[in-house]
């Protein structure tokens, strides 16, 4: 088993044109494997802008379900952190 992140995709902040190819990109990723279980948010920060990826992935068309996997219940579960007590 293993994970990946999509860090690393920029420096700075995305530009327009960049965004919406890895927009597809990322979406068809997703669409094919079906379930993102072993999918994490990463950003490389500080080399890339925080604000700019969660921008991204807010407009990712995805189910909300999906994001909350890749946001941060996928990370929960590899490093067992119990949110429950958060």
């Amino acid at each position: 088993m293993f994970f990946a992140d999509f860090s690393g995709l920029v420096l700075g902040d995305f530009s327009d044109k960049f965004e919406k190819y890895m927009k597809n990109e990322l979406e068809e990723m997703i669409t094919y494997a079906g379930n993102p279980r072993y999918l994490l948010y990463g950003t490389d920060w500080p080399i890339s802008n925080m604000s700019s990826y969660l921008n991204f992935m807010r407009q990712l068309d995805l189910p909300e379900e999906k994001k909350e996997l890749i946001l941060w219940k996928n990370a929960a579960d590899l490093f067992k952190i119990d949110v429950s007590k958060l």
